[in-house]
């Protein structure tokens, strides 16, 4: 008995639309753009491109999402790296930044729990620290400042959550 799909006629039939739809998904795949996940851009090799595997030049021009952590992208003076290098920031900053308490960036304030017990509500997450930091206990936590008194303090996503409910 012969096991071989290219006997079956029926087997085949089929086998050619799974090329076809293969082959549609693989033009798909390079077409898309994959953004690189985001890297310190300090003590860096900066002959490089995030975005492409052209040598830098004239470049290199550094695109971050942090001025304060040094983080983002690295791309090469070709204007479609430039381009994805601006448009991984923005994209970032829209979906990524302050992880699950993203919704609350535009907020003009949020409600913040006070080192004393207090409840503040004039509160605003950090521009400056967008990204999430976890510490040695697995917590997610972003930075908050309360622009009145110039101080900034790090709190859990969880419980920044759970003050802002709506």
């Amino acid at each position: 008995m012969n096991y071989s799909s290219e006997e079956n006629p029926k087997f085949r039939s089929e086998n050619n639309k799974k090329d076809i739809e293969m082959e549609d998904l693989n033009e798909d795949i390079e077409r898309q753009e994959l953004t690189p996940h985001y890297r310190r851009l300090t003590f860096i090799q900066s002959n490089g491109c995030d975005f492409c595997t052209h040598v830098t030049k004239p470049g290199p021009y550094m695109h971050y999402i942090s001025i304060e952590t040094k983080n983002g992208w690295l791309s090469c003076g070709e204007e479609e790296c430039k381009r994805r290098g601006r448009q991984a920031v923005e994209d970032f900053m829209a979906h990524q930044a302050y992880g699950r308490a993203n919704h609350l960036k535009n907020r003009e304030s949020i409600n913040v729990k006070r080192t004393s017990g207090q409840m503040d509500n004039d509160w605003v997450l950090e521009r400056s620290y967008p990204e999430v930091q976890v510490d040695n206990n697995g917590v997610e936590k972003v930075c908050v400042t309360k622009p009145s008194a110039c101080i900034e303090k790090w709190v859990s996503i969880d419980n920044l959550l759970l003050w802002n409910e709506v």
